[in-house]
């Protein structure tokens, strides 16, 4: 007589482990245990690839269940990013965002602008040349154009560097308050820490180290 619970040799091979099969052919080194039932009962085979803690449990609706073993962490959630802005409550005079801006090209985002090292290394003080008297009879045409165009050099000078100590001190006034803010995240993050640790001390003082 043969067993009610085992599959005689002469039929075919189930479809549920012939798909099982073929889905694992190409891994090397698989161990595939057919059998019953799995220790929870339930019908179905048992897959190790190379002695990996991977547990593979067939249901009799077909579907197959692949979860991680217990002994091992989850992973991050997904979508998650640590590098993520902090927010910032951060409304700056559109005025001062002018004077930082250059006229007919994009407005200065203090938020995301960034100097380089060279930008902000301190400037030497320059002395001014004592002025030379030039007589009356010398100002000729050939001196008035070079007055003109030192004055307007002078003057594209004066203005890059108002500008650029215009965006740095909006840059800086951001800056302050995206401190303050990470320090109160800091302070938050540090008690929330405080108090996980109390947590797992009560927890080892009843039940022993983890």
């Amino acid at each position: 007589k043969t067993h009610p619970h085992v599959v005689p040799p002469s039929d075919p091979e189930p479809k549920l482990l012939k798909d099982l099969r073929v889905r694992k052919r190409a891994q090397a080194g698989s161990t595939i245990r057919a059998g019953g039932g799995n220790q929870d009962g339930r019908g179905g085979m048992e897959v190790e690839n190379g002695g990996a803690e991977q547990e593979a449990r067939v249901w009799d609706g077909g579907q197959t269940d692949s979860s991680p073993s217990s002994t091992c962490p989850p992973g991050p959630p997904a979508g998650t990013n640590s590098s993520s802005d902090i927010m910032v409550n951060f409304d700056p005079d559109p005025a001062d965002l002018a004077l930082s801006s250059v006229p007919g090209q994009e407005a200065f985002d203090p938020r995301r602008h960034r100097f380089s090292e060279e930008e902000l290394k301190p400037q030497p003080m320059i002395k001014k040349a004592r002025k030379m008297l030039v007589p009356n009879e010398q100002k000729d045409e050939k001196y008035w154009n070079r007055r003109a165009k030192n004055n307007e050099a002078a003057k594209r000078s004066r203005d890059a560097r108002r500008l650029k100590e215009n965006q740095i001190s909006v840059r800086a006034a951001f800056l302050e308050r995206e401190n303050a803010a990470l320090r109160q995240e800091v302070a938050d993050m540090r008690k929330e820490l405080g108090r996980c640790r109390n947590i797992i001390s009560k927890y080892e003082s009843r039940h022993g180290d983890l």
